[in-house]
């Protein structure tokens, strides 16, 4: 008999993996610098490309905090939209022309989780700026992936 021990490592790397690409999908909504997703493609598309730059540990879990409180709300009204335009929709909250194309009740949505990511943002002590910055180099850093994946993942236990 296979107990699930072995397993659980594995299934919270898959689950903080898939919590970081979620997370990193859903920033589309918030800036023209942060990823969005295309309904051309359905990988994440950058508008600037990431520099290094260093992130305190506090930023780190600002950033893991507003992830893992936006990221349910985001898939939930990611999935309303889709059902409403049919397709993956294109939103960045950054470009407010992506969300001016969306029938009424659907750019409404969008309107609102848009505002829901920047009062999310603001309450964990951070700027959105900052958090898009983040974002843009969580995509060339895999140091900075790391340290955001553990603190996902110890965020998660607790």
């Amino acid at each position: 008999m296979m107990t699930s021990s072995c397993s659980r490592p594995s299934l919270n790397r898959i689950l903080s993996r898939s919590l970081l690409v979620g997370a990193l999908a859903a920033f589309g909504l918030l800036s023209g610098i942060a990823p969005g997703l295309s309904e051309r493609s359905p990988t994440l598309v950058f508008g600037s490309s990431a520099y290094a730059q260093s992130f305190s540990n506090q930023e780190v879990k600002n950033y893991a905090r507003i992830v893992l409180t936006i990221e349910p709300t985001r898939q939930d009204v990611y999935q309303r939209i889709k059902k409403i335009v049919g397709s993956p929709p294109d939103i960045n909250c950054g470009r407010p022309n992506s969300l001016r194309t969306l029938p009424a009740n659907a750019r409404q949505l969008a309107v609102n989780l848009c505002n829901r990511y920047t009062q999310t943002i603001k309450s964990n002590s951070m700027t959105v700026s900052r958090f898009n910055e983040i974002t843009v180099n969580l995509q060339s850093n895999s140091d900075l992936q790391k340290r955001i994946q553990n603190e996902l993942i110890r965020m998660q236990k607790r």
